[in-house]
């Protein structure tokens, strides 16, 4: 198992990848399988130097020797869940309604973390 993250910063030139993201097992899955395509985060510093076209290396956060590279293909920006899930259908980003996101989503990332930023839905697609 890699251990040192710094690992995957080695492998973007190879893939020619600007990031990488880690998320948790079971989103991983579905993102590899296509069941899921819009990965979504708080609209943060590493976020918005994000751009429509950039590919990234995405790695399961359980397994972290298992990793696909996915490429941007647009970037959903919005002020909170309830408007952004006005301009995307929200079971692409493997939810089924928002407060089960958010039951989810703020067991690791604080509501003020939210508060603070906006919300990008990361529409992707695996390349490898």
């Amino acid at each position: 198992m890699i251990k040192d993250k710094n690992y995957y910063e080695l492998l973007l030139p190879q893939f020619d990848c600007r990031f990488s993201m880690s998320v948790r097992n079971k989103y991983f899955e579905m993102i590899k399988s296509g069941e899921k395509d819009i990965e979504l985060r708080a609209f943060d510093e590493k976020r918005k130097k994000m751009k429509t076209g950039d590919k990234f290396l995405l790695y399961d956060a359980e397994n972290p020797d298992n990793y696909i590279i996915c490429k941007i293909l647009n970037m959903h920006i919005a002020p909170d869940f309830q408007t952004l899930f006005t301009k995307i259908d929200i079971t692409r980003s493997g939810f089924k309604s928002i407060p089960e996101l958010e039951e989810t989503v703020f067991k690791f990332i604080s509501k003020e973390e939210f508060a603070k930023n906006s919300v990008v839905g990361i529409e992707i697609e695996r390349v490898k």
